[in-house]
């Protein structure tokens, strides 16, 4: 298979999976829920048969044929003959929906059925005609099997079968989706929601396919969805991603010797601990600029929310200077340690949110550790003049290396 070729089958797989997002936009009937792969491209169902069963055919750069000799239908034939004879309830059952983006030519079979210019038999006709006169060996299967129908069968199935012909391309489509959620967004972040939308969308299509047990998405699910995502962009809300703070790729994002770190060696926390910071840190860090970066956050109410943190710390650390100041000048590193400790995880234990409904608790623990990484804060009660001491001895192993 040449590159364009492999270019058009991925577009083709991509296509699969937006388009079904567009039909289950569109869907009138709320009760059916989505499968993609498993009775067909795409499925909708409402109990254990399929209600209509979907191909997607699409091309790009090209028009596509839907002549009566057409490879992309000849073979959706064979994919639905197929079908009924494992299953003899889908004739009476299912409907059989073939969308594509080229054009059927005037007077063709697809033509015929189409839902507004119907001709069963008209198209039953012309399908016959190539089915015994074609020289085609490569559609010889194809043309076998519609022709072991018989008459009355092919045409039970042809009365099934609806043709959507010139569908939105795989870049058109997306408009379909901004459409949905036009009126349940703020305009300026409607590309932001739509783009995230999709990303769940995704992900759910990619749990389909490499699951061995079916996975069915209703509209009610997908609409929840829609108004989930659009509320994080809410004036007393932020979108969170789904970042997965338990893949250890994240930990490469920082080296050991991030001062966050340091500043926690200093009181004693334990690996797991470390991990649990480190995780919090990146996901805080991300979202952070993310927020940043689509203008979802400001700078100015960044710096607001960190002068509240630091604020909060600021008690905290009187309260343990206090602590260590009644216990002498004997006080042990094992001591200033602990107390050191014992100020993180009363912090850490805080709520104090960025927006009123942004729920994440590492929001909060992450910027702790940015500001931490900052040297703005700290958790071990000599933590400046420690912070000194590895400034020294960072830029005398700068030296060193230079010369």
């Amino acid at each position: 298979m040449d590159r364009h070729q492999a270019s058009e089958q991925m577009l083709g797989y991509l296509y699969q999976v937006r388009y079904a997002l567009i039909l289950l936009l569109k869907a009138e009937n709320e009760r059916y829920q989505i499968s993609i792969e498993k009775y067909d491209d795409v499925a909708f169902s409402d109990d254990e048969d399929p209600k209509l069963m979907i191909q997607l055919k699409h091309h790009i750069g090209k028009q596509g044929s839907l002549s009566d000799a057409s490879t992309d239908l000849w073979r959706t034939l064979k994919v639905w003959i197929d079908a009924c004879g494992s299953n003899g309830r889908l004739l009476n059952d299912t409907d059989f929906l073939l969308v594509t983006t080229a054009i059927s030519p005037e007077g063709s079979a697809t033509a015929f059925l189409k839902r507004d210019n119907r001709d069963v038999d008209s198209a039953y006709n012309l399908l016959k005609q190539v089915a015994t006169t074609s020289s085609n060996q490569a559609h010889g299967d194809y043309y076998s099997s519609f022709i072991s129908l018989g008459e009355d069968g092919a045409k039970k199935l042809l009365r099934k079968i609806y043709v959507v012909d010139g569908a939105s391309n795989i870049v058109d489509a997306s408009n379909e989706l901004h459409k949905a959620v036009r009126y349940a967004c703020i305009p300026k972040f409607e590309q932001q929601i739509c783009d995230r939308i999709e990303g769940w969308w995704y992900r759910q299509a990619i749990t389909a396919l490499c699951s061995e047990d079916p996975v069915y998405i209703s509209q009610q699910q997908l609409r929840s969805v829609i108004v989930s995502i659009s509320q994080q962009y809410a004036d007393d809300n932020l979108p969170i991603d789904e970042i997965d703070s338990r893949d250890p790729n994240n930990e490469n994002n920082y080296t050991e010797e991030a001062v966050f770190r340091k500043q926690l060696e200093w009181i004693g926390i334990g690996t797991h601990g470390m991990r649990s910071a480190s995780r919090d840190y990146y996901k805080a860090f991300s979202h952070r600029s993310s927020w940043i970066r689509n203008e979802v956050l400001f700078l100015r109410e960044l710096e607001e929310y960190e002068s509240r943190l630091i604020d909060e710390w600021e008690h905290q650390f009187g309260f343990m200077e206090d602590t260590v100041s009644s216990l002498g000048e004997s006080i042990s590193e094992d001591k200033k340690a602990e107390e050191g400790r014992l100020l993180y995880r009363n912090i850490g234990d805080k709520d104090i949110k960025i927006r009123p409904r942004v729920d994440a608790p590492f929001v909060m623990r992450g910027s702790y550790h940015i500001l931490s990484d900052q040297k703005r804060i700290g958790w071990h009660i000599d933590f400046k003049e420690k912070l000194d001491e590895l400034t020294t001895s960072q830029e005398a192993s700068d030296d060193e290396t230079m010369e």
